[in-house]
């Protein structure tokens, strides 16, 4: 194996998820995964592939062989991933439906989410179905990891069944800085932020498309979240999970750096 490479060396190079542990020369891939290197990104035998196991293990391989049954890859070099945000940065996200709970996981992945809690509230919309929890949150790591590989990033967040509000606020770290979004709140994001100093980790709570009600917020003034607003305008669920995610790494995380 030759001497480490560093991925942005390889950037144009596909990326590819893999629950493979990367300590051999060989990668044994199933006929899923087989079927998106041929059909989706058109790769063949002799192409090559970055593969990372979401440990922040990442290599360069070779196709060795693509059938519709399976692929073996060759790792030919070892890479230095990006590194991961020092921001340690926690999305609490009201459950929102489908559509906009998958762009919340995806985009929250490529802005470097640490993990993500899905909370139901007095008003969800959404009702999670105990027997349906584990197929939807199975559909939401696949999503982190497909962000991934577009991203560049290599170690997908961790993301938490469904659970209510109340449990969800009781799993925050005790020592974080805890911002809940509320339009009618005094005072906005950036005046409730301080760049130069903050508790980490960075809790964020964002309610589903109804909102948060008035017990919702008795819940979170209880557990020291500050309510903010992010301006004037009232911005769908996902826009709003987006653009907090945007301002905390910009103020606290690693988005502006080069």
């Amino acid at each position: 194996m030759s001497t480490q490479t560093h991925t942005t060396r390889i950037a144009r190079v596909p990326r590819l998820y893999v629950e493979a542990r990367l300590d051999g020369p060989d990668i044994a891939l199933a006929s899923k995964q087989a079927h998106y290197l041929r059909h989706v990104l058109r790769l063949k035998s002799g192409n090559n592939v970055v593969v990372f196991d979401g440990q922040g293990n990442e290599c360069l391989a070779e196709i060795v062989a693509l059938t519709r049954n399976g692929a073996e890859l060759r790792i030919t070099s070892t890479n230095v991933p990006i590194p991961e945000p020092e921001l340690n940065l926690i999305l609490l996200q009201g459950v929102a439906k489908a559509e906009a709970m998958d762009l919340i996981v995806q985009k929250t992945t490529e802005l470097g989410v640490r993990s993500i809690m899905p909370v139901v509230t007095e008003f969800s919309v959404v009702k999670v179905d105990a027997q349906r929890i584990r197929h939807r949150l199975e559909h939401w790591q696949r999503i982190a990891h497909s962000a991934c590989e577009q991203s560049g990033r290599h170690s997908p967040p961790l993301i938490a069944e469904p659970q209510p509000l109340e449990r969800g606020l009781e799993a925050v770290p005790q020592q974080s800085t805890r911002l809940v979004l509320d339009p009618a709140a005094d005072l906005t994001f950036a005046e409730r932020v301080d760049s130069r100093r903050h508790a980490a980790p960075v809790c964020l709570l964002i309610g589903p498309e109804g909102g948060l009600s008035a017990r919702d917020f008795l819940l979170t003034d209880k557990a020291g979240f500050e309510r903010t607003k992010l301006g004037p305008r009232i911005l769908r669920v996902e826009t709003a999970a987006i653009a907090a995610c945007t301002l905390a790494q910009a103020n606290w995380g690693d988005l502006l750096e080069s």
